[in-house]
């Protein structure tokens, strides 16, 4: 059930408004009995595996805390990781390798008929199994204890603002707040209000109408002109980037009308100076978790390797997102790409306004910026089906020259979606203020709300698209 449905805001009024009526106890029953309810509407036959997660985890956190020896404590974590990760690659990979052998069956001439066979990706698997895995293994590296109240930890994996498509909380920083009483504020009623309505309007106005306009190119690449193609890839990363940080924006804004503190997502990504700086900045919930749980590990177990670490780590994001051959091939890119910098990172020239002025440092960074933004952008030609023959031929197209007018004609097109977004970006990057426009002066607000109001109502793409996320 999206956000962004008539049926979705009649559930959450109801919710919210009995939620008000109800003390802290009772609230923490509503929203796991919502939680289950909000997810059963998608498909019923689904919910045990929100189940299997909670109860496995909430069981071997207890174990993992009560045993000893610490051959015991690794047994019971052992085994949430063996039951949280069969279920998730299990549905991750089946359509993957059922295709890939119905392939190879018809190279060798053999009738692959009975291998046409699918499995539906439960909506949010890759979000609430991380969630609940997180739990355990921070319980067995003793960062936290255990929860005692069962219902309590099944309302911390199945919280439906961030069921779905995340973000991916830690038990450090949500339990608590599920533990303790919480408080319902105008103060947290009116930044609720603006990360929907600015959420809602990236992803509508913003995210379903590039969309439009990167697919119709992106299709079809080579029949295009190479300003056309250039700006079909930033209409793309926007459209990434406005789909996802918008649904998060919602999430956090839903949660924080009944007094919860999700974590932010995103920190300006296309702001960042270099790409391991833009990982650091992109779905941070998602980053965090592997670099805790992947990049550390594995940097553990390598003498320190960090380049190897962090090949690795982005390898298994892209996986994480599909298990596809477009996502070996991404996270080679990515991870390729993080390993270069950090291989010429000492011998890069930053500019340190104290020793060659402002202005230089300033083009440094700017150049720094829009050199990083379009190594995200070819990047993006990974999530189309492309061959890597293709990939490579489409980035010489690219880079082989452009002609202005034509790329300023194809721009002029994308800044009517994107210059909203930019201007209010800027300035938070700027004040280093992510709630910039709610100081601004009541003019200025009145002007962003009329936007917003109109984009989402008056400038929609026509797509109706799922957020991205929910295939994950």
């Amino acid at each position: 059930m999206s956000f962004l449905t008539l049926r979705f805001f009649t559930f959450f009024l109801i919710v919210y408004l009995v939620y008000c009526l109800l003390r802290h106890k009772q609230q923490n029953i509503l929203l796991l009995l919502a939680s289950y309810i909000f997810y059963c509407l998608w498909d019923w036959r689904f919910s045990f595996l929100l189940l299997v997660p909670t109860i496995t985890d909430y069981f071997c956190g207890l174990r993992i805390e009560a045993c000893l020896a610490p051959a015991e404590k690794k047994r019971y974590l052992t085994l949430s990781l063996a039951v949280n990760l069969s279920v998730l690659i299990f549905f991750k990979s089946f359509n993957f390798f059922i295709a890939e052998l119905s392939q190879l069956l018809i190279s060798f001439g053999f009738n692959a008929a009975m291998f046409n066979l699918s499995v539906i990706l439960p909506l949010g698997i890759s979000f609430y199994t991380f969630k609940s895995l997180s739990y355990t293994i921070d319980i067995y590296r003793g960062q936290i204890k255990p929860v005692n109240n069962f219902l309590d930890y099944a309302l911390f994996v199945s919280f439906f603002p961030s069921l779905l498509a995340g973000p991916i909380e830690r038990g450090s920083n949500f339990l608590p707040q599920i533990q303790n009483k919480r408080q319902i504020t105008w103060e947290n009623i009116r930044l609720g209000a603006y990360l929907i309505s600015w959420g809602a309007f990236k992803k509508v106005f913003i995210a379903d109408n590039l969309a439009l306009m990167a697919q119709d190119i992106l299709l079809h690449p080579f029949v295009h002109s190479r300003s056309e193609l250039l700006v079909a890839l930033y209409a793309a990363a926007f459209r990434l980037y406005c789909d996802i940080s918008g649904y998060t924006d919602m999430a956090r804004g839903l949660a924080k009308f009944m007094g919860f503190d999700l974590s932010i997502n995103f920190r300006l990504p296309y702001f960042s100076r270099n790409i391991s700086e833009y990982w650091r900045k992109w779905h941070m919930s998602m980053t965090y978790w592997f670099r805790d749980y992947v990049f550390f590990p594995v940097l553990a177990n390598t003498k320190g390797n960090a380049y190897l670490s962090s090949f690795i780590t982005l390898l298994c994001i892209s996986l994480w997102h599909s298990i596809s051959w477009e996502s070996v091939w991404r996270g080679v890119y990515y991870g390729l790409a993080v390993c270069i910098y950090q291989f010429y990172k000492k011998k890069l020239c930053v500019a340190d306004p104290a020793k060659v002025g402002r202005f230089r440092s300033l083009v440094s960074a700017a150049v720094s910026r829009i050199t990083t933004f379009h190594v995200v952008c070819i990047g993006g030609l990974f999530y189309y089906n492309y061959s890597v023959e293709s990939v490579f031929e489409l980035i010489v197209k690219i880079i082989g020259g452009l002609n202005m007018h034509d790329f300023i004609a194809s721009f002029r097109n994308l800044s009517v979606y994107i210059w909203v977004l930019l201007v209010v970006e800027i300035m938070q990057a700027v004040r280093n203020d992510e709630l910039i426009v709610m100081k601004a002066n009541v003019v200025l607000k009145a002007l962003f709300y009329w936007l917003i109001f109109w984009g989402v109502f008056g400038g929609a793409g026509g797509l109706g698209n799922p957020f991205i996320y929910f295939r994950f």
